[in-house]
């Protein structure tokens, strides 16, 4: 901006020196002026870190007020317990599954000791009917030897239904009673004359039995039929 000539006239005769003053408040007042005016410039650019300078505002980790901070490491230590008493919980239900697997193949076993071991003197009973039997036979008392057999083996019968019984095992009644699909199993049908005995059991072919409630296994049975008075179809 050039200087403007200012022209003051004073009546005590210093023109020239008045003149000069205001022309160089006028030069300073204008170089202030054009200091207000300039823009102000901000560098925004980013050195990288390899010298480099890149475009771009600079970018600023944005401050977490101290508060915030002691909550969000509350937050991951709370996290962190969780995560721990989780472990935790499947660990001790995984030991204990197997705690009740162990103890369940234990008490299984401990059944299957008792339930056994009640048979293997019926297990000596049969050695020794055999080999009473096979003596006998060899010195020529065969219908000694045969009797002998006969009672071994009843007493042994004896003996295996006191251990079933002693097991809680019990034969089904089966002969003589209404069929009962639960208990029977028909495998024929066996006419009758007499009309009372029509669905009734006529013949066990095999004996059922139970343990407690349960049905262990069904009586095989034939069940009676009753003709109805037909007319006899053989010749």
């Amino acid at each position: 901006m050039k200087a403007r000539d200012v022209k003051v006239e004073t009546e005590n005769g210093g023109g020239a020196k008045a003149e000069a003053e205001a022309a160089e408040s006028v030069d300073t007042g204008d170089a202030e002026a054009e200091t207000k005016e300039k823009p102000r410039v901000v560098d925004r650019r980013r050195v990288r870190e390899d010298g480099e300078v890149s475009g771009g505002e600079a970018e600023e980790t944005p401050r977490v007020p101290a508060y915030v901070e002691q909550l969000q490491a509350k937050v991951a230590a709370a996290e962190e317990k969780f995560k721990e008493y989780v472990e935790k919980i499947d660990k001790d239900t995984t030991d204990f599954r197997a705690r009740q697997e162990r103890e369940m193949e234990r008490r299984t076993q401990e059944v299957k000791k008792q339930a056994v071991s009640g048979f293997l003197s019926i297990a000596d009973d049969l050695a020794r009917a055999t080999a009473a039997v096979d003596s006998g036979t060899s010195q020529g008392e065969k219908g000694s030897a045969l009797e002998t057999l006969v009672q071994g083996v009843r007493m042994i019968q004896g003996r295996f239904f006191q251990e079933l019984s002693n097991l809680g095992v019990e034969p089904l009644p089966a002969m003589g009673a209404a069929f009962n699909p639960e208990e029977h199993e028909a495998v024929r049908l066996v006419e009758v004359d007499d009309k009372a005995q029509d669905g009734l059991v006529v013949e066990e072919l095999a004996c059922g039995y139970k343990l407690g409630d349960a049905v262990l296994r069904p009586a095989r049975v034939s069940v009676g039929k009753y003709a109805g008075g037909q007319p006899d179809s053989r010749p």
